[in-house]
């Protein structure tokens, strides 16, 4: 135990030594600072112009809410509706919502009454497009939640007779009671735990740091596999025996692979984006086990640094397409689970997926076995 605590002080020394393992941990914190910053700054990919033809409370409490809200969509509230038509017609917004004057007796009129001549938001857009018609979902759904207090308060007079002598105010109050406690969708995984409230409160810009973030201690694995042929090629490890080699070589892998999940723990847990330290902790185990054995196997099939040097960059590129950082594609979801990414952003909200991962490792390890046998016989 005193040897093994040796070699891995002065191994874990000697990597600390490498430049570019250095930067390769530096660009962790860089990440993590910029993509939070840019999440607290304006970054919606449409631009919505907000207008009311006169003071109106009901319209006011509706641009507030759309306004405060995180959303793709980036909302400018202008003085008037010439101001919001004239952003369209200028190239700075790609809609205008146009809300009325004396909003709630329309909104009860077109509840009473709903077609489109009742209708009382006025839209002009730009063009006719999906993400636009997206838009206008979103809106429906914000005054939904307002006009739905007047379905409710008809439903019942016409309805629920036994409520004919309660005034409105005191059937609207437990309408508002109700509402405020409860929601009309919970957010869970399948096989995981709900996360309504952490999915409500997430910023869309943060969700792609944790893929990122495993791709870069993919990175550092990979480097931590070239520092291992060139030790080799050097004769740093002669004094181990051949039996030793490959466990001397999985001990180099996982220093740098750990030494880079630790930053990359840290660095989640500042920007807020941890699902619980004791799983955080467990997955990441998991996962730097299988950067360690996914290297490894890299290296066996590579007989020269440069060679994997060469697919390096090719590696993180694909990884970062195939794997769900930035998008889930359906119709490469089989060439995705060839890459370690993969298991550790799902592992993180699906139990299945943590299976998954340890039996990854174990084909992993099995495969690395398999090829240092097959070519210690030719």
């Amino acid at each position: 135990m005193k040897r093994i605590a040796m070699w891995f002080w002065l191994l874990n020394k000697r990597l600390y030594k490498k430049t570019t393992f250095l930067l390769i941990l530096l660009l962790i914190p860089l990440l993590v600072a910029g993509y939070s910053f840019s999440a607290q700054e304006d970054s919606g990919v449409m631009t919505i112009a907000l207008a009311q033809e006169g003071i109106d409370p009901l319209a006011e409490q509706i641009i507030g809410e759309l306004v405060s809200e995180p959303s793709l969509v980036r909302f400018v509230v202008c003085g008037s509706s010439e101001d919001a038509k004239n952003m369209i017609r200028d190239g700075k917004a790609d809609a205008a919502w146009i809300f009325p004057q004396k909003m709630e007796q329309k909104v009860y009129r077109f509840i009473h009454s709903p077609n489109r001549f009742n209708a009382f938001i006025r839209v002009y857009e730009r063009e006719d497009s999906i993400p636009l018609r997206l838009t206008r979902e979103k809106l429906s759904g914000t005054v939904f939640r307002f006009c739905s207090r007047q379905f409710y308060l008809n439903y019942l007079r016409e309805n629920v007779p036994q409520l004919a002598d309660l005034p409105d105010d005191a059937l609207l109050k437990h309408y508002d009671d109700f509402a405020k406690d409860s929601t009309l969708f919970d957010f869970a995984y399948l096989d995981g735990d709900g996360a309504a409230e952490d999915l409500a409160d997430a910023n869309y810009l943060t969700t792609p740091i944790r893929g990122l973030l495993a791709g870069i201690v993919v990175l550092a694995g990979l480097a931590a596999a070239m520092y291992y042929m060139h030790d080799s090629a050097a004769g740093t490890f002669s004094l181990v025996s051949e039996g030793r080699r490959p466990l001397m070589e999985f001990v180099c892998q996982l220093i740098a692979v750990v030494n880079t999940g630790i930053v990359m723990l840290l660095a989640l847990m500042f920007a807020g984006l941890t699902e619980g330290i004791g799983k955080e902790i467990l997955v990441l185990a998991l996962y730097c086990l299988s950067v360690a054995l996914f290297c490894m196997n890299l290296r066996q099939w590579c007989a020269k640094p440069g060679i994997l040097g060469g697919l390096l960059p090719l590696l993180i590129v694909v990884m970062l397409v195939v794997c769900p950082v930035f998008f889930d594609f359906a119709t490469i979801h089989g060439l995705q689970y060839l890459f370690p990414p993969t298991y550790y952003v799902n592992a993180i909200y699906s139990d299945s997926y943590l299976l998954l991962l340890l039996l990854y490792n174990f084909c992993l390890l099995g495969l690395y076995l398999f090829t240092v046998k097959l070519k210690t016989r030719l």
